[in-house]
Parts: C-alpha cells; sequence; structure tokens
C-alpha cells in the first residue's frame, strides 16, 4: 500500500509541478502582454491625438507650410518633464521636442521613417537610452496623401518591468509554496482513501471458507470505494451461498446413494446369513437389481449435470414440433398414468415450432408429465397444452395433485430438493428431476416458471423460442 501511495503521489506531483510551471508561465506572458499593450495604446493615442492636431493647424497655414516654415505646435502641456514627445521632418530632422528629451532626443530609425512616409503607425523598443528601455510610437502626420511631419511619443518602461518583476517573483514564491500544499494534501487525501482500501485488504485476508458469514458492511459514502466494498460483500454472499450449496449437494448425494447401498447390502447379507428357497433369492436379487438401477439411475443424471455445468453437454439444433412430439410423449406417459389411476389429456394442440434437440425437448415433456403424475392422487387429472404465445412456443402442464408451498416454490428446480421426501422416494424420485429439465430448457434459450397452490394442484410453463415452420 505504502508503495502505491508513494507511485500516487509521485504521479501527481508532476502533473501538479508541471500545471504550476505552465500557469506560472502563462500569468507572467499575459501579464506583460496587457502591460505591454496598454502602454502601446497610451502611447499611440498621444502621438495621434498630436498629429491631428499639428495636421489641423497645417491645414489653417498652407503658405507657412509649403515654404517649410513650420510655428512651434509643442504646447507647454506637451513640452513639459512627464512627457517624451517630438515633431521629425521627412529627413528625420528634429523640429521640436520636449523638455525632458533635451539632451536626449528619441531615435528616428529609417524604418519609422519609410513606414511614416506609407502613411503608417510604427511602434519600437530602443535599449541604452537610460536606465530601462524607451518604447518609441510614430505616428505621421498626413496633408491628403502628402506627409511632412511625424510625430513621436516615447515613454519608458520603466514601471511595465517593475510590475512584471514584481509579478515574477510573486510567482516564484507562491508556486513552490502552493506545490508543496498540494503535495501534502494530496498525500494526506491519498492516504486516507488508500487506508479504505487497506481495510477491505485486511478483510479479505480474514475471510476463509469457514467463515463466508463475515461481511465488510462498509458505512462510508458510496463513492467507488464503497461501491467496492459493497461488492466485494455480495461476491462473498454468492460464494457462500455456492458453499452452501455443495455441501448440500455433496450431503444429499451421499444420502442419496447410501439409500440404495444399505438396501443392496442388507440383501446380500440376508442371502448369506439364511437358507432361503430360490423364489427368496430371487427376490432378494430383484430387490438388489432395483437398488443398483436406483444408484445408476441416481449417478447418470449428477453426470449429466456435472458435464452441463461444465459445458459439455452438446444439444443438437433441429426444428422440431412441439405439439407433435408433446402428443407423442403423452402417448407414452399414458400406460403410467392409468396405473396410477391418473387421466392424461392433450387439451390443446397449437401450431409451435421451434428450433433444439428433439430428444432433450422430449425429456423435458416427459419429466413434467411424469411429475404431474406422480404427485397427483387417483382419480386426478393432468392437462397438457401447447400453443403459440407471443414469439414463443409454450408448453403447459396442469395438474390436479397435492400443489406446493409458497416456502417450497423458491427451491424445486435445486438439485435433491423435494418438497415431499418419504412420498418422492415412493415412487422413485431422485430429486434431480427438475433441475435437469431446468437446465435443458435454458439451454433451449427458453424460460421455465411453476405455480402452485396446495392441494389443487400446480402448473409448469415453459416456453422456447418460436421460429417459422
Amino acid at each position: 500500500m505504502k508503495g502505491l501511495r508513494a507511485h500516487l503521489c509521485l504521479w501527481h506531483a508532476g502533473l501538479m509541478a508541471l500545471t504550476l510551471l505552465l500557469l506560472a508561465g502563462f500569468t507572467y506572458a499575459l501579464l506583460g502582454g496587457v502591460l505591454h499593450s496598454r502602454a502601446d495604446a497610451a502611447l499611440t493615442e498621444l502621438a495621434d491625438t498630436t498629429a491631428r492636431q499639428i495636421a489641423i493647424a497645417l491645414y489653417s497655414q498652407p503658405r507657412a507650410a509649403s515654404e517649410r516654415r513650420y510655428p512651434a505646435f509643442l504646447s507647454d502641456d506637451l513640452r513639459n518633464w512627464g512627457r517624451y514627445i517630438q515633431l521629425v521632418d521627412p529627413q528625420s530632422h528634429i523640429l521640436e521636442k520636449s523638455d525632458g528629451l533635451d539632451t536626449h532626443p528619441l531615435p528616428v530609425s529609417a524604418r519609422a521613417l519609410r513606414r511614416g512616409l506609407e502613411g503608417r503607425t510604427t511602434l519600437e523598443t530602443f535599449p541604452g537610452l537610460g536606465e530601462h528601455p524607451v518604447r518609441v510610437a510614430t505616428v505621421p502626420v498626413q496633408m491628403g496623401s502628402r506627409v511632412p511631419l511625424m510625430v513621436q511619443a516615447g515613454t519608458s518602461l520603466e514601471g511595465v518591468e517593475a510590475a512584471l518583476q514584481r509579478t515574477g517573483w510573486i510567482l516564484v514564491v507562491l508556486t513552490p509554496l502552493v506545490f508543496l500544499l498540494a503535495l501534502v494534501g494530496n498525500y494526506i487525501v491519498v492516504g486516507r482513501t488508500l487506508g479504505r482500501v487497506d481495510l477491505l485488504t485486511q478483510t479479505a485476508l480474514e475471510i476463509q471458507h469457514s467463515n463466508l458469514q463475515r461481511r465488510i458492511r462498509h458505512t462510508g459514502p458510496q463513492d467507488e470505494i464503497g461501491r467496492l466494498a459493497s461488492a466485494f460483500d455480495e461476491m462473498i454472499a454468492r460464494l457462500d451461498q455456492s458453499f452452501q450449496q455443495v455441501r448440500r449437494f455433496s450431503a444429499d448425494a451421499s444420502h442419496e446413494l447410501k439409500t440404495p447401498l444399505t438396501a443392496i447390502r442388507a440383501e446380500a447379507e440376508l442371502g448369506l446369513m439364511a437358507d432361503m428357497s430360490p423364489e427368496g433369492y430371487r427376490q432378494s436379487l430383484t430387490s438388489v437389481l432395483e437398488s443398483a438401477e436406483r444408484m445408476s439411475e441416481i449417478v447418470e443424471s449428477l453426470l449429466l449435470l456435472a458435464r452441463a455445468d461444465a459445458g459439455q453437454q452438446l444439444l443438437r439444433r433441429e426444428t422440431v414440433d412441439l405439439a407433435e412430439l408433446t402428443l407423442e410423449t403423452v402417448d407414452r406417459l399414458t400406460g403410467m398414468a392409468e396405473r396410477h389411476g391418473v387421466r392424461v389429456e392433450m387439451v390443446e394442440s397449437g401450431e409451435a415450432m421451434t428450433e433444439g434437440d428433439p430428444l432433450w425437448i422430449g425429456q423435458i415433456a416427459s419429466n413434467l408429465i411424469s411429475n404431474a403424475v406422480k404427485y397427483t392422487p387417483r382419480e386426478g387429472r393432468v392437462e397438457v397444452r401447447v400453443r403459440p404465445s407471443d414469439g414463443w412456443a409454450e408448453l403447459m402442464v396442469r395438474d390436479t395433485g397435492i400443489g406446493i408451498a409458497a416456502d417450497d416454490l423458491p427451491h424445486i428446480f435445486d438439485r435433491f430438493y423435494r418438497v415431499d421426501k418419504g412420498r418422492a422416494r415412493a415412487t422413485g424420485g431422485t430429486g434431480l428431476g427438475l433441475s435437469i429439465t431446468r437446465w435443458a430448457t435454458e439451454a433451449h434459450g427458453g424460460e421455465i416458471a411453476v405455480q402452485s397452490t396446495p392441494g389443487e394442484g400446480s402448473v409448469f410453463t415453459v416456453r422456447f423460442p418460436s421460429v417459422g415452420s
């Protein structure tokens, strides 16, 4: 857990450091751009306003302008020490300048002259004019298509550089501080989160097959960890249920096999200890054979279910007429029903085609009908219906038997489960028939359901996907 905690913290630290560096660089660059843009806008506005005023004055004195004798255009306000402004002609001669430029006039570059003669404004930065660089805006004074003069306005970038320097120091101090605070916070949060995971791990290690009833029972928020704990509890519950089923299955299988084995042993001991007549030996061997056949039936059913659980029981696929197949099953079981004093009737035989293995679909019908006959008292009745139903081929078996209690209904498809264990053994049941029926039904993509009322009878309904005839 410590390794995972350190790994997550290192990843978070790397991403946080990269994010903070990018954010600091972007902030610094954005602030520099804004400050320079505002300085440029102020310079350009000053130079442009002065150029317009000069142009108006020149228009009012065309004769002086034509003779190249210019009056003083810069007012006292423009000449004071707070202004850096000067006038130049196209030959880069300085005609006027503010008081602050007496000893250090603004440079006039060839580029600014060329662009000024084309009627365009030029913005330039000149280092070496003082302690700080100077930003200069050169704006032409336009007289129609003619540019007799150019106005240059300048300002020191001292304020911009000071603001950027202060911002840089703030970012240098705050960025590592924020990084450290985020790193510590992340370490604490990751530790608390992984602590919950560690609790899950410890609980999982403590759960053994002998105490599968134990649960985590998470009481915190239902976030990812909470859902993981709930899923873990559900998984343990399913495992507990599976272990219980295996234990119950093993006990039931042992009990079911023990009964015929005990009968075989008793008959064998009786035959060895007693001096019986040939008829007595015949009866004893007949009893042994019946017990052996019962054992064989149980073992074959168990092997079939084991192959089904392992996905090794293969089914054929062909179109099956469910009504015809069920009618054949009813005819085959009529003799058994008569011996039990029960009447079996096919009361409905609609056209219902499905796809599957005829052998297994016939076995499903046989299991349901024979089960209904076994649990129906004499003079009772079993009705069989086959019909199409909303895209399904439906087989329904209704009896007037003893019925099934509501508490037993959820378990009747469990292996070796019997509603009436004494009656089931008397009729030769193994407790596996309905389990096999459910497996075969679901293997064909079908559904099986049961409704029952104690003392009135039961209705088993099996539905298979319908196909065209």
